[in-house]
């Protein structure tokens, strides 16, 4: 039986011929359908009429001639237990389908769409009616439970008749600019001027006015020590406290990002939507604590509000939850900024780095040899007026040579004066490449190249972090998955509990020996106001993560969604969004000082450059005075010995 209720229907849709029906209604029915089918390039359909089984047979082969798949479906489908995906079934292969209902035949008082049935952009209804309907769209939809929204496509149609020949179909376009109770109905006229289908475009062309709709949204309000638990305030600002400072480019350059959504976000809704926003507030962005969402995703879940009006990073884990819409130019990237630090290594040891190891060993060789020849020819010279007795002489004497001393006796062989002649020749060149390094060593600034978070965690800088939510929920994600930045956090941040405000924080970088992890959009406003040009070209910035992409909250299937990406085209084509992003977005700041030569860009010597010689000098202090005490009981034992000899 099973096989023959399949094989019927189709041997009667293909072998029974059609004939020309005296229907005319129906036939204007089933190309007002096709027309329908064909202009929303919908390739499903189901269709829910009351044709006689000829009729359905003639008009659903016409269909299938127009490559449209069709599914009949009867009133009593839709009374009992039925699922809605048997129904309507959208596929990614067919993302729309097309549901037309006769109501002419159909208009049963006991048929009610319930609250989960789908009045979406993914559905295009055509209603069809046997006559005019005047007033009545209004009670229909209500009669009908029939909840409609800025995104619902559901066009209906009542034919204009002459002689009983229908002659044409007048046609509307039925939404609401929200769901009920919220909003109005609106009723738009589709084939009044341009043909039978109108002129549209996108739907959104002419529902782009909302008539003043109030909608809830959030934005952050007091986004510092949400996480830390140290600068923050528990101060609620009305509505219109609120706007004022999201308007104002106070000095403090705080909230730059909320400030700049705001900018974007106002003339988006008040001037292209006509939307009236009843602003709330929240400290966090959304993050997922304890299985629960907090912030403006736990409001946009529990639908206290319909979109925010704050930037947020697009992460991967808030996509089951909520929706992105109009992806903004405004790049989330907070990161570590610090001045360049001085290495250690060239400062300590800034007076052997001139000449490697090898060098010194080849000075250290010519001294010995130098001496040893010297001594030679001494010994076959005669002079009365002076000579050298002791091994200490000849070692002084050379040292002497090599630092440019000259000498204090006077060479009477040819011999030994070639010796100190290639002596002082030698020392003369030394001294030259030797003092030059060290010169460039301490003027030429010499840096630490931190291009890592181990780098920096082995460089000895102090680390702080902004107390801002987006900078302190970073460090903290990247902390659990670095072990050097774990180490930072728990061996520098946490401790010193160093927390700061970005004026604070930025204050420490001028200093120097000082990374400080940051929103850059804002701090760039402080580091410009507050730096030096040389201070400026010492910056640096070691991120965390590649720039994250930001756009706006809205709720899961937000019929808001396509319209807010609509206006916000219309903002970027205009350049708006480009204008207030330089406003509010801070850049880094550019190095002119570099470029020319003045005092400022060069450096000074400090004491840790010189304090390698200082330790020697001490040493050496210390060393002579103790050979000293040591002669002297020396020479002491020798006398009181000679003493008792002569005794």
């Amino acid at each position: 039986m099973d096989y023959i209720s399949v094989v019927l229907p189709f041997l009667a849709t293909y072998l029974i011929p059609g004939s020309q029906s005296d229907n005319n209604y129906c036939d204007a029915q089933h190309e007002l359908m096709e027309q329908f089918l064909t202009v929303r390039n919908l390739d499903t359909a189901i269709l829910y009429t009351c044709w006689s089984l000829s009729d359905r047979i003639r008009y659903m082969k016409k269909f299938n001639e127009k490559k449209i798949a069709v599914t009949h479906r009867n009133k009593e489908d839709f009374y009992g237990a039925f699922s809605l995906d048997d129904l309507f079934t959208v596929t990614v292969y067919s993302p729309l389908l097309g549901i037309i209902i006769d109501w002419s035949c159909n208009d049963d008082p006991l048929l009610k769409f319930s609250e989960s049935w789908l009045w979406n952009a993914s559905y295009h209804w055509l209603m069809v009616m046997s006559k005019k309907p005047n007033n009545k769209i209004q009670s229909f939809l209500s009669k009908k439970k029939i909840n409609l929204s800025i995104s619902s496509e559901i066009l209906l149609a009542y034919p204009n008749e002459m002689d009983g020949i229908i002659t044409n179909w007048h046609i509307f376009d039925i939404y609401r600019t929200a769901f009920e109770p919220r909003g109005k109905l609106m009723i738009d006229v589709v084939n009044k001027t341009f043909g039978k289908w109108g002129n549209r475009l996108w739907k959104f062309d002419k529902r782009s006015n909302l008539g003043n709709l109030t909608l809830n949204v959030v934005t952050i309000g007091n986004p510092y020590g949400a996480l830390a638990k140290k600068n923050g305030t528990d101060i609620q600002p009305s509505s219109e406290e609120l706007v004022k400072y999201l308007q104002t480019f106070n000095l403090d350059r705080l909230n730059s990002v909320q400030k700049f959504s705001f900018a974007i976000m106002y003339p988006l809704t008040k001037i292209l939507l006509n939307i009236t926003l009843n602003i709330q507030t929240t400290n966090s962005w959304g993050y997922k604590i304890n299985n629960k969402w907090d912030g403006i995703v736990g409001m946009l879940i529990s639908g206290e509000v319909d979109f925010s009006i704050s930037l947020n990073a697009l992460r991967s884990e808030r996509y089951d939850v909520v929706d992105y819409s109009a992806i903004s130019t405004w790049k989330h990237l907070p990161c570590f900024i610090f001045r360049h630090p001085r290495s250690s290594t060239a400062s300590t040891n800034i007076f052997l780095r001139p000449f490697e190891t090898a060098v010194w060993f080849s000075i250290i060789c010519v001294l010995i040899l130098s001496g040893f020849v010297y001594c030679t020819i001494m010994h076959y010279e005669s002079n009365q007026m002076f000579s050298l007795r002791v091994l200490s002489d000849i070692v002084l004497l050379k040292i002497g040579t090599l630092c440019q001393q000259g000498t204090a006796m006077e060479p009477t062989k040819l011999s030994n004066r070639l010796i100190v002649f290639l002596m002082f020749v030698f020392s003369l060149v030394m001294y030259q490449f030797y003092s030059s390094s060290i010169v460039s060593g301490l003027l030429r600034p010499t840096v630490i190249n931190i291009d890592s978070v181990q780098k920096l965690e082995e460089s000895g800088l102090d680390v702080g972090v902004e107390d801002f939510n987006v900078a302190t929920k970073v460090i903290e994600v990247y902390g659990e998955i670095n072990p050097y930045l774990k180490k930072i956090i728990d061996n520098k941040i946490k401790p010193k509990s160093e927390y700061l405000l970005a004026k604070d924080g930025v204050k420490k970088i001028k200093k120097g020996h000082y990374a400080f992890f940051t929103d850059p959009a804002s701090s760039y406003w402080l580091i410009n106001d507050i730096f030096t040009e040389k201070e400026k070209c010492d910056l640096t910035e070691l991120p965390l993560h590649r720039p994250e992409t930001t756009g706006y909250l809205v709720r899961k299937e937000s019929p808001y969604r396509k319209l807010i990406n609509y206006a916000n085209c219309i903002l970027r084509e205009t350049g708006l969004m480009e204008r207030e992003l330089r406003i509010w977005h801070a850049e880094k700041p550019k190095c002119t000082a570099g470029k020319t030569t003045t005092e400022e860009s060069l450096v000074s010597v400090e004491i840790k450059d010189v304090a390698s010689l200082i330790v020697f000098l001490i040493i050496g202090f210390i060393i002579s005075f103790t050979v000293l005490i040591l002669e002297i009981i020396v020479h002491r034992h020798k006398t009181n010995t000679h003493m008792i000899i002569k005794k």
